[in-house]
């Protein structure tokens, strides 16, 4: 595994400016993903400083619920309860699961079916989470989707761990926000 990631083949996604063609790699696996899930939006996340960041971000035409580089509490999110156990990998409808209902993002952000994996590097370390979110159910959605996501996280944290790609060091955090909201908006906390 360590020799499919080149510099051709996988981003470094930096503040400085990766190149277009680098960052549409990254891009299209995401949307890849997002549409293999029949979801909204996909992005890789990282946590740090109690925060999660969200580091790349695909999303379908007309959305705009995630921006790459804004964060909010770690705590507050999806990615953290998934990634603890108090939330399932695959929810086929948020709405139905309590514990999923009760976040305030699920109301703001329209969420339906989600589907998160941590992203795990080769040292144990949880780096983040992929994760993809649709507005609408996914009855069928289930562990077998959330295996298949983490075959795709796996190569993300190889990725990581190989070339050091998403760490927070090469990477600004813009302020808790996105909708062009305060970190006061619920939807921020997907």
């Amino acid at each position: 595994m360590d020799d499919i990631f080149t510099d051709r083949e996988f981003v470094v996604c930096t503040a400085d400016g990766a190149s277009k063609t680098n960052y549409a790699v990254l891009s299209d696996m995401l949307q890849r993903v997002r549409e293999t899930f029949h979801m909204d939006v996909a992005f890789v996340s990282e946590f740090t400083e109690g925060h999660r960041v969200f580091r790349c971000v695909n999303s379908a035409p007309g959305e705009n619920l995630v921006a790459e580089g804004c964060s909010s509490p770690l705590e507050e999110s999806y990615c953290q309860r998934i990634v603890d156990g108090r939330l399932p990998m695959a929810i086929p409808d948020a709405m139905a699961l309590p514990a999923a209902r009760a976040l305030p993002a699920t109301e703001a952000a329209r969420v339906g079916a989600h589907l998160s994996v941590p992203i795990v590097l080769r040292n144990g370390e949880v780096f983040g989470t992929l994760c993809c979110f649709g507005h609408a159910a996914q009855p069928d959605l289930n562990a077998e989707d959330a295996e298949l996501l983490r075959a795709v996280a796996d190569l993300v944290a190889a990725g990581i761990d190989k070339k050091g790609l998403f760490r927070s060091t090469l990477w600004p955090t813009r302020a808790p926000s996105y909708l062009g909201a305060s970190s006061e908006n619920p939807a921020t906390r997907l």
